[in-house]
């Protein structure tokens, strides 16, 4: 845990800036949850709709009509080539989160010349974060919704979901699991701002 020595004293400073909220934080609760319905909804039928558009592109496949990149990317489906950055992120901020935990946080990019602007750079690579775990969080949710659905597939007897459901599980497993871990580093960092009084 960061000592008093080496982490931004704690206290306000004089004519420091009030910390400035995420915009999903100064939404009404309601707006809140009707936004992660949104998402929610937004994965459901894309995980349905992905698994029919790949079905009519093998279709077109088969038929000799020519596919352009886009359209040979969507009817592979998801491969160990798309596996594995989900993964990759994960151990990543795997990394992260075991320096956070065994000492102090480096100091933010930029010459900080003074504790209130040490308190700013860690305030903006904060929002960074939670941005980056915005977009985490949208791709893992989006890919689960193709694992649930190719899943019920593959137990119908669908061909095309069974010669995809393993990779896009392993696909959706290593994008959730990187969003689990970008969010213990955040809230393990969140906690050190508050700390030392940048949030």
């Amino acid at each position: 845990m960061a000592s008093s020595a080496d982490s931004p004293a704690v206290g306000a400073e004089p004519g420091a800036e009030a910390p400035r909220r995420a915009w999903i934080d100064r939404l009404p609760p309601g707006a809140q949850l009707a936004l992660v319905l949104v998402v929610l909804v937004f994965a459901a039928g894309w995980g349905a709709g992905s698994l029919v558009m790949q079905h009519r592109l093998v279709e077109m496949q088969q038929r000799g009509e020519p596919l352009n990149a886009v359209q040979s990317f969507f009817a592979e489906g998801s491969s160990w080539t798309t596996a594995w950055p989900g993964w990759a992120a994960a151990f990543f901020f795997g990394l992260s989160v075991l320096r956070l935990v065994r000492g102090t946080p480096e100091p933010p990019l930029g010459r900080a010349k003074s504790v209130h602007d040490m308190r700013a750079a860690l305030r903006r690579e904060y929002r960074v974060v939670r941005l980056a775990l915005a977009v985490v969080d949208v791709l893992a949710l989006v890919d689960l919704g193709r694992a649930v659905a190719y899943a019920i597939g593959a137990a119908t007897g669908d061909a095309v979901a069974r010669g995809d459901v393993i990779t896009v599980a392993v696909e959706a497993a290593g994008l959730l699991c990187a969003a689990v871990v970008l969010t213990l580093w955040m809230l393990r960092f969140r906690g050190q701002l508050e700390s030392w009084g940048a949030l």
